[in-house]
């Protein structure tokens, strides 16, 4: 639950990242191991190390010293490493805001359980489809019995919770499904877009267009839509022309792999030859992660829904109280 110290050091952070770069967020791999295999994702090497308890822990403690406020856990699937709990509590008593993404399978009511009481601020379930979909095992399959478990720890701890689904070609047309179970149950849901490119692009492209303006219609009709409706236009012009987002990797965030090297930027999955634990502040305040230069040369197609939306938010940092609010 967002207290008022959590809430105290996120400000001091903002106030902190407006004199000079500092890393407000921080996101944290924790494992590269995974219980599903979808077509689309990156994560194939199942058989690599975790980093221990101590280890991620030692990370956790650096964000802080970094002036970090948003730590967040990621894989792979996190819930694999029965320590969560303990790893998400030691954030918790630095009052730093703690956000895992999960595909939700293994949560059990107690893991749940569990994850709340360590003092997890967010949980993001990532989801395909309501239904099914071709090449994910990440959907529902029509039953909403999780998203009750989580109401219901939202309801007792003040766990928030959110669905993102990833858009490609094999989703889209779960999309609508989602939307409808964001409203029905009041959900908040994001979406992030993945290229996939296929002997049936044009048509495909197509119908993601028709989806996108769908998505920006539905967030001016006050849908809880957690991206930026400019992320959805931006999208959209993509389709036609390259499109460079103005992304905070290296700067505002910084993303750490389960080896302890920061990641030159998620998507690109290459790594920079440092280690987390060596970092200090003047990393960030001199641009040694050569962000710019990174701009310079980024996809023209990448809209990570991660980086835009955490640019966004720290742009506009009442609108991530807001929007914390409303999960």
């Amino acid at each position: 639950m967002m207290n008022l110290r959590k809430k105290l050091k996120l400000g001091k952070s903002f106030l902190e990242s407006k004199l000079h770069p500092l890393p407000i967020w921080v996101h944290l791999w924790v494992t590269d191991k995974c219980n599903l295999s979808c077509d689309y994702c990156y994560v194939v090497d199942n058989k690599s190390p975790n980093p221990s308890t101590g280890e991620v822990k030692s990370w956790v403690a650096h964000a802080e010293d970094l002036g970090s406020a948003i730590v967040a856990f990621m894989g792979g699937e996190p819930t694999l490493r029965s320590d969560l709990p303990e790893i998400i509590a030691s954030a918790d008593s630095k009052s730093m805001i703690t956000y895992v993404t999960t595909n939700g399978k293994l949560l059990t009511y107690q893991k749940i359980e569990e994850l709340a009481r360590a003092g997890l601020d967010v949980l993001e379930l990532s989801l395909d489809g309501y239904d099914s979909v071709n090449g994910s095992r990440k959907t529902l399959d029509g039953d909403e019995t999780l998203i009750e478990s989580l109401e219901q720890a939202r309801s007792r701890h003040g766990m928030r919770f959110k669905i993102h689904q990833v858009l490609t070609s094999s989703t889209l047309e779960e999309t609508t499904k989602l939307l409808e179970l964001s409203k029905r149950r009041g959900v908040s849901i994001s979406f992030g877009l993945v290229y996939n490119h296929s002997p049936d692009e044009n048509r495909n492209n197509h119908r993601l267009r028709e989806i996108l303006s769908q998505l920006l219609q539905k967030k001016a009709d006050g849908a809880p839509i957690i991206n930026p409706a400019q992320y959805f236009a931006d999208a959209i012009a993509s389709l036609d022309q390259p499109v460079r987002i103005d992304c905070d990797v290296g700067l505002y965030m910084v993303q750490v792999a389960t080896d302890g090297d920061v990641y030159v930027c998620s998507k690109l999955q290459t790594k920079k030859p440092v280690k987390f634990l060596d970092i200090t502040r003047d990393y960030f305040k001199e641009d040694r992660h050569g962000t710019r230069q990174l701009l310079e040369q980024c996809a023209d197609k990448c809209l990570s829904a991660c980086a835009y939306t955490s640019s966004f938010f720290r742009r506009h940092p009442l609108s991530l109280i807001s929007t914390y609010q409303g999960l």
